[in-house]
């Protein structure tokens, strides 16, 4: 037997970096995925495949698991496996290929969608049913065992799908009557999110004071764009996602690129905003703007908002 599972990737539309201190974030899927096929072998050894990270025909056995999780292209296939093995309680033998479509360190939650869609096809594939929920809690592990320290937003969005309300472990799918045009702008930069959260945790240790008003403002930001969105203003999210932008650049976290294709967006979209941990990766419009992004030298993801979260296909 062969289990394909597929993850998308997700857009914040309010609130990153706050989230890391338990504040809400609404957050977004979009219908670029990745894809993780598994298929059982007869010995305990295990077979990857991820071409994006330039893994061809890898064979390991567990014992290996140590060393292999200080290589970067091997850490994130590695503590999936792990950590999905040890809560199904069994270890056994897998040819595993991944396939992805989500830029990867753009802010897009690349290696959530990866870790989500490989806990569903592992356990799928030796006979588990799991719930999300549960997919969701390994993903996050996995994700804080990478980043060290995730909010939680990236595995969670992609796990469940949909545009929802995301705070310290929970999430609410929200109710838009109103269909969201996005264009997604990419600085083609990578970026390092543990890096740049902690120069956010050394700002907030610097000025705690300055940051715990900070964080007040970012929670309205997200109960107010949340009502607007929920009640079709979409003029009024615009406008509360540039107040968002300009918050996320004043504490350090966007760049130079970031801030060439927001504000050529913004020449004809209500709204624009630096997307995920910032310093380059993505931004988000509203509207399609994708003329404005190219004419600054932006790449242009032709992707949109998605109702499915993770699958098995």
């Amino acid at each position: 037997m062969v289990t394909k599972a597929s993850a998308p990737g997700k857009v914040i539309l309010l609130g990153e970096h706050a989230a890391v201190y338990g504040n809400p974030v609404l957050v977004a899927t979009v219908d670029l995925r990745n894809y993780v096929t598994v298929e059982k072998r007869d010995d305990n050894k295990y077979l990857l495949n991820n071409v994006t990270v330039d893994v061809r025909n890898f064979e390991f056995d567990s014992t290996k698991f140590p060393e292999l999780k200080k290589k970067w292209n091997l850490a994130l296939s590695i503590e999936a496996i792990e950590r999905t093995q040890k809560y199904l309680g069994e270890e056994v033998g897998l040819n595993i290929t991944i396939e992805s479509s989500v830029p990867v360190s753009s802010g897009m939650g690349s290696s959530a969608s990866v870790a989500s869609a490989l806990v569903m096809a592992i356990s799928k594939e030796m006979g588990y049913n799991l719930k999300k929920e549960e997919v969701a809690k390994i993903a996050w592990d996995i994700e804080n065992l990478i980043h060290k320290k995730s909010s939680g937003v990236d595995p969670f969005a992609v796990t469940y799908g949909g545009i929802i309300r995301y705070q310290k472990g929970k999430c609410t799918r929200l109710n838009i009557k109103e269909y969201l045009e996005v264009t997604i702008g990419n600085t083609g930069i990578r970026s390092d999110t543990g890096e740049i959260v902690s120069d956010v945790m050394n700002l907030k240790k610097r000025f705690p004071e300055f940051f715990d008003k900070y964080l007040c403002i970012m929670r309205d930001i997200v109960d107010y764009g949340q009502k607007f969105l929920e009640n079709g203003n979409i003029e009024k999210f615009g406008q509360i996602m540039n107040i968002n932008h300009g918050l996320l650049s004043a504490i350090g976290v966007s760049s130079p690129e970031l801030e060439r294709l927001v504000w050529a967006a913004r020449k004809k979209s209500l709204g624009a905003k630096l997307c995920g941990a910032g310093r380059g990766g993505i931004m988000l419009a509203l509207g399609n703007v994708s003329e404005e992004i190219k004419e600054v030298g932006g790449q242009v993801l032709r992707t949109r908002i998605s109702d499915n979260g993770v699958m098995v296909e």
